[in-house]
């Protein structure tokens, strides 16, 4: 039986729950509820779930579930400009649901399933001189974008690749605003060893992520892959 906060939820949206109810299932495991490509619960295989509340493109408040009871919660609080206080105090890792970032490059990302990874390129690309590269450009073709770097990347948040602490290169191929492939190259330490990375993403023909697979090229293995699933739910 599913947790207590979906029935609130199919009961307020029942009456407009056609095809823009969408539900992402991700290798059979984890399942997200969106309503025209809003997240408003996640719900594990195992019961465990979190809802998020909205007033118009605003956060309101996260809450979790565990079986069914309400464990924790966050109320996230604006200014008169819908802005947080910088000294606002986020419980938990609750800062996590609320960030917000714009991509330098102006990737497609339809239900938001690519967050983690546009996050991860952003923080690495901060590091970068933009003076030849306008993120406004409109892209109508493939073309691959190459960073040569030199950065300290052992505590990188939502890294998608399990080792490496110095990113020396990164290379996007992006077709139509589409992330396609990522490359990266690594050293390790205190090893020295280098570290290479292909991911690839692939979509369906509404654009949506369908299949993402991590290959450790120095090793010639799949390190880690992940199925997309979408259904209408009700």
């Amino acid at each position: 039986m599913r947790v207590l906060l979906l029935i609130t939820y199919f009961l307020t949206y029942i009456c407009n729950a056609q095809d823009q109810n969408v539900k992402v299932t991700i290798n059979n495991r984890n399942n997200y509820y969106f309503i025209k490509e809003k997240l408003i619960a996640i719900v594990s295989s195992k019961n465990d779930s979190i809802s998020f509340k909205y007033k118009d493109t605003l956060l309101l408040k996260v809450e979790k579930y565990k079986l069914g009871k309400l464990i924790s919660e966050a109320d996230f609080i604006y200014d008169s400009d819908n802005i947080i206080a910088d000294d606002y105090t986020f419980s938990e890792d609750y800062y996590d649901y609320y960030e917000k970032f714009q991509t330098k490059i102006p990737f497609i990302n339809k239900y938001k399933m690519l967050d983690d990874d546009f996050y991860y390129i952003d923080a690495i690309l901060d590091k970068v001189n933009w003076e030849n590269y306008n993120p406004d450009k409109k892209l109508k073709s493939a073309y691959n974008i190459r960073f040569k770097l030199d950065i300290g990347v052992s505590n990188a948040k939502f890294s998608p690749f399990a080792y490496g602490t110095t990113i020396r290169e990164i290379k996007l191929y992006v077709v139509a605003n589409f992330l396609k492939e990522m490359n990266a190259d690594f050293i390790d330490n205190p090893s020295g060893k280098q570290v290479k990375y292909k991911k690839y993403y692939h979509y369906d023909n509404q654009g949506r992520l369908v299949l993402t697979k991590t290959i450790n090229s120095s090793l010639g293995k799949i390190e880690n892959q992940e199925k997309f699933e979408y259904k209408s739910w009700q």
